[in-house]
């Protein structure tokens, strides 16, 4: 008897194995199809993946692989926190595996950092296949659901933001054991989902992660006043419930911490703080977007290439109330288009379902949330999120759409299984906003509703009899699939292979760039040498950007790929202070700019002038001036100053020096040693004095003076500054986040205790 289940058991295991073994290679197969140019080298990713993610993580990949910790980055914005950046996403486990692929010249390739995304959507696919086939759900049906979640547009038009699809791969695996955690009390599921969610929020997007906790959060609320209802709850089981529901936050709050203390600590300092809500509901869904659900580029869309047919043409009203066109990132960022496949099955399975299956109901529900969420300042529902915190410092509310594609994607799986009880009633009503919309389209009758170009509306016009035929189609094989006409393995066939289609057409092409931005970063080694410090001997800033007129001489983050210590930096967290309120000259003079963009007003044409007035990068001065913080600025405005031998300072420092500059002052400060953590200056003076830096306040640095620390003080509006007493002296700056620290140990003790936590419930579960 034993061994006959035994054989039956083994049975089972090798036929689940083989079904694993065919959905990753299909998985292996659509990610190779859908991203075939970037893999063979003929089209790179674009915008904030060539603007920001190659610099940064190039940056981290090989500060990390010289043993060093990225507290600081020196090469953009004159100096600024990089580890405590949140969207860098240095402790994401995937993130620095990139480390081990830095090249001779110190940069990534190109092809390993996109390959880390492209893995991301086979992820994705793997991770949504999982959580169907734990709902018990037919393989085909899976592939379906994996298909339509994982090239939805909201990962694939957000694979610019590497953060975001990182955030979306994952969550279907997260919600399985989420899942598992609720539905069965599970302690280890419990465990494992948040040790999935804590890894996922330190890919650094908190906006997404807000999102997680809440769909996570009102799904538990949900079945906890059902189970309640239900009498499925006891007395007896009702703390466990409890406990498995709530430590997935727990553990993923706790992981988190080695990455949230310092960026807390940065978010103090940025300037990016509480937003208007006009500020932060920018990125609403447009009612009339919901067309987009069936018709992807009816309002036309923007692409890598440039070259879209039609140009994105949405507008709105402007505070004259007049049209006007959208940003040109708008048709991304409010792109949520998941197929008509799952649109229709989606809907299908709502009528049919919703009544008879809780779950069903849920992401039914969630998705009716979701969308007039996304709706932002359309709507009414997210002016009352503003008010709560955290979401009054988050724009683009439309990102809220993924919950939309991820339920439509799970229903759409179980509506497949359950196609021969459907009804032709339940079908038509299921189909006939998708029908209508592809039709309306198609024969250019829901244009005249919009003002178009007219060059537009019969391209636009032929998305529409795109969408019309995979409409068409999917009602075919719904309905023979419902009368027995057609087997629901072979209806599972042709859907997933309907479904991949229509959304390669609506977006594959969006990431083609033909632009090799790797390339753009290269500079002549003649430059390069110009432009880099020799450190420690002379040490200088470089300005590549003007504004009157505009021109940028190299990319924005160039310094982090070049090592050259530049002015500028593209980042959307900016300290609050990190430029004195003083004219171009005297910030380039106080910056240590050696060379910076002048035009020749003979050819009106930029070039590198170089500097000869510029303050060094440490200087010691005899006297200060000591203004209250708020008047500061007001004070360096008005007053005209000689930086070089008078600092402003915030507070009267310990060992008093003269207010008036002292003519007979002398002395030297010589740096040793510098590096993006550590600075080490030797000084000499026969008066007491202010070691002046001309490097950016931050609290996070410690300074000290023989051997012994010391209060770095705030100096011209956004400089370090030490005091002296008479003497020779080696001064010592150093990185050294105490949150960090504190952060680390926090997540280390969490990992400890989840991983005791799985090995003692492996065995009771």
């Amino acid at each position: 008897m034993k061994t006959k289940k035994a054989e039956k058991s083994k049975a089972i295991e090798v036929k689940t194995n083989y079904y694993w073994y065919v959905a990753i290679g299909l998985f292996a197969i659509t990610t190779a199809i859908f991203f075939w140019e970037h893999l063979f080298g003929n089209a790179y990713l674009w915008e904030d993946f060539a603007e920001y993610v190659y610099p940064v993580q190039t940056f981290a990949a090989r500060e990390f692989a010289q043993g060093r910790i990225p507290l600081w980055n020196p090469f953009a914005f004159a100096g600024m926190p990089f580890l405590a950046d949140l969207q860098v996403g240095f402790f994401y486990p995937l993130n620095r595996i990139l480390t081990l692929f830095v090249g001779t010249d110190g940069t990534l390739p190109v092809k390993m950092l996109e390959l880390s995304l492209i893995i991301h959507f086979l992820i994705a696919q793997i991770s949504m296949f999982a959580l169907m086939r734990y709902f018990k759900v037919s393989f085909w049906s899976a592939i379906v659901s994996a298909i339509t979640y994982s090239f939805s547009s909201l990962l694939v038009c957000h694979a610019i933001h590497p953060m975001i699809v990182s955030h979306l791969s994952w969550f279907p695996l997260i919600f399985m054991f989420y899942h598992k955690a609720n539905a069965q009390s599970s302690i280890k599921s419990a465990v494992i989902s948040g040790l999935l969610l804590g890894m996922v929020m330190l890919s650094g997007h908190p906006q997404m992660t807000l999102y997680f906790y809440l769909f996570l959060g009102i799904f538990f609320i949900w079945n906890l006043i059902a189970d309640i209802l239900k009498k499925a709850i006891t007395t007896k089981t009702f703390t466990k419930y409890i406990i498995a529901s709530i430590l997935p936050f727990i553990i993923a709050a706790g992981i988190f911490q080695i990455q949230y203390l310092p960026s807390s600590e940065l978010a103090e300092q940025s300037r990016r703080q509480e937003m208007t809500f006009e500020a932060s509901s920018e990125g609403s869904l447009e009612l009339s977007q919901v067309i987009s659900a069936v018709v992807p580029k009816f309002f036309g869309y923007t692409d890598a290439t440039g070259e879209s047919k039609v140009a994105f043409q949405l507008k709105k009203k402007n505070n004259k109330g007049e049209y006007e066109p959208f940003q040109y990132y708008y048709y991304w960022e409010t792109a949520y288009y998941f197929g008509v496949v799952a649109l229709m099955l989606g809907m299908l399975g709502i009528i049919g379902m919703m009544k008879t299956n809780r779950f069903v109901a849920f992401l039914a529900v969630f998705s009716i949330f979701a969308l007039i969420f996304a709706f932002g300042s359309n709507g009414f529902l997210y002016y009352l999120f503003y008010k709560l915190p955290f979401f009054s410092k988050l724009r683009i509310p439309a990102r809220m759409a993924f919950a939309i594609a991820f339920g439509f994607s799970v229903i759409a799986g179980f509506a497949i299984d359950k196609l021969r009880d459907f009804n032709l009633k339940q079908i038509l009503a299921a189909v006939a906003f998708p029908l209508i919309v592809s039709l309306l389209a198609a024969v250019g009758i829901l244009q005249s509703f919009f003002s178009f170009e007219e060059n537009s509306v019969s391209t636009i016009q032929s998305y529409g009899a795109t969408a019309l035929f995979f409409v068409v189609s999917t009602l075919i094989i719904i309905y023979l699939a419902s009368k027995k006409r057609l087997s629901v393995s072979i209806a599972g066939i042709i859907l997933a292979l309907l479904a991949f289609i229509d959304l390669y057409i609506a977006g594959a092409d969006f990431n083609r760039s033909k632009n090799d931005y790797s390339k753009q970063y290269q500079l002549p080694e003649q430059t390069l040498n110009a432009f880099r410090s020799k450190y420690p001997d002379d040490i200088f800033r470089v300005n590549s950007r003007m504004y009157n007129p505009p021109f940028m001489a190299m990319k924005r983050n160039q310094g982090m790929i070049s090592e050259i210590e530049l002015l500028e930096g593209y980042n959307p967290l900016v300290l609050e202070r990190n430029v004195p309120p003083l004219s171009r000259e005297e910030i380039h003079k106080l910056f240590n700019v050696k060379y910076e963009i002048a035009i020749d007003t003979l050819r009106m044409s930029p070039y590198f002038a170089e500097r000869a007035d510029r303050l060094p990068r440490a200087w010691l001065v005899g006297a200060v001036k000591v203004i209250d913080g708020e008047k500061v600025a007001d004070f360096m405005k008005s007053e005209k100053i000689d930086y070089s031998k008078i600092a402003v300072i915030e507070k009267q420092p310990e060992i008093n020096l003269p207010n008036d500059i002292d003519t007979n002052f002398s002395g030297t400060a010589i740096i040793k040693h510098y590096s993006p953590n550590s600075i080490i200056i030797e000084t000499s003076s026969e008066k007491p004095s202010l070691l002046c830096l001309s490097e950016i306040f931050y609290p996070s640095w410690i300074a000290k003076v023989d051997g012994k620390e010391v209060e770095i003080i705030r100096a011209n509006y956004c400089f370090r500054s030490v005091v002296l007493p008479v003497g020779k002296h080696t001064v010592e700056f150093t990185a050294h986040s105490s949150k960090l620290i504190s952060g680390t140990w926090i997540s280390l003790a969490t990992i400890v205790l989840s991983i005791a936590l799985i090995i003692v419930y492996r065995k009771k579960e």
